[in-house]
């Protein structure tokens, strides 16, 4: 770290010529303890940036730190907005870590385009083709050279599938935030997605709680079947609301929402953010060994969780019950 220091003048001539051994000198071990910018430091951590923190975050880190065993890890977290992120991340680039593992969507839109020498893994990124880190989702060997990583989207294919297998097709409904970008994304793959599954979507917006009723109450009136919950940072507002319903019965909820309780979904398809980390745990030690980044293409991978509510599906199949 460098200090200020006030310079006090002098009318007494300067001896250059003694101080000149002694500035080489301290050039010589400056550039030795520093390396000059070209590396990392044998002994610098690996670093974690993400962005936001969350309980999924975490998962991912321990199922990262559980793959890279005594390897030393930092983890450095920012808001998903705020003025702090870009000089965070400016003070991490400092640092040269030995490699630098990149956590959410947010994070990695900052890191991209600032972080240029040191290698990066990303991760829990549904889709990285428009952070500047990677180009066309057809070419995923094509990267930022520093850069590799594993695309994680939303499993709302999955939930579909096992959703219809147990519930059956019909009209499926989503409330969705549409201040919320991750949630706005995800109710457009439900439009198109569910259709090709035969499933009928319904969509209804509501940005404030004092909404949220009113959007799944016009959900039910057209007739929504099912509602599924989406793995949005949004959704976790309306979730107790939602669950509710599923838990008196009111409607069939299939949930992707990763966090809180599931009591009242009878259904739930989640990634499995621990598997996530290993995975990223196992790409890092290839980065670790020497692999270079630029090598590596670009995986998508989608570890889940599936569970269904035995009771809840039992009380729909019979559902309405007959009247004694």
């Amino acid at each position: 770290m460098i200090f200020p220091h006030k310079t006090k003048t002098s009318n007494r001539k300067p001896k250059t010529e003694n101080r000149k051994p002694f500035i080489i000198l301290l050039l010589i071990g400056l550039l030795a303890l520093g390396g000059c910018g070209r590396g990392p430091l044998p002994q610098s951590p690996i670093v974690v940036f993400g962005a936001p923190d969350s309980p999924r975050l975490r998962q991912a880190v321990a199922g990262l730190q559980a793959r890279l065993e005594t390897a030393p890890v930092e983890v450095v977290c920012i808001p998903e907005f705020g003025p702090g992120g870009r000089e965070t991340l400016r003070r991490v680039r400092q640092a040269n870590p030995r490699l630098l593992v990149v956590l959410g969507a947010p994070a990695l839109l900052l890191a991209a385009p600032m972080v240029k020498q040191i290698p990066v893994v990303f991760g829990l990124v549904a889709n990285p083709y428009f952070t500047g880190a990677a180009y066309d989702p057809a070419h995923p060997e094509i990267h930022q050279e520093n850069v590799t990583g594993i695309a994680s989207p939303a499993p709302l294919d999955a939930a579909l599938q096992h959703g219809i297998n147990l519930l059956g097709p019909g009209s499926w409904g989503l409330l969705y935030d549409p201040t919320d970008g991750v949630a706005v994304d995800l109710a457009r793959r439900f439009e198109t997605e569910a259709r090709r599954y035969g499933v009928q979507p319904l969509t209804e917006a509501s940005a404030a709680t004092a909404t949220d009723r009113d959007g799944l109450d016009r959900l039910m009136h057209r007739g929504a079947r099912v509602i599924y919950l989406p793995p949005a940072p949004s959704a976790i507002r309306y979730a107790p609301l939602v669950l509710e319903a599923g838990r008196q019965m009111q409607v069939r909820v299939v949930s992707s929402l990763p966090e809180g309780t599931r009591k009242g979904a009878v259904l739930w398809v989640a990634l499995d953010y621990r598997r996530l980390g290993e995975d990223l745990g196992d790409l890092a030690r290839r980065i670790l060994a020497g692999e270079a980044p630029k090598t590596i293409p670009i995986v998508e991978q989608t570890p889940l969780q599936v569970e269904v509510d035995e009771t809840l599906a039992r009380k729909w199949s019979g559902y309405p019950p007959a009247i004694n």
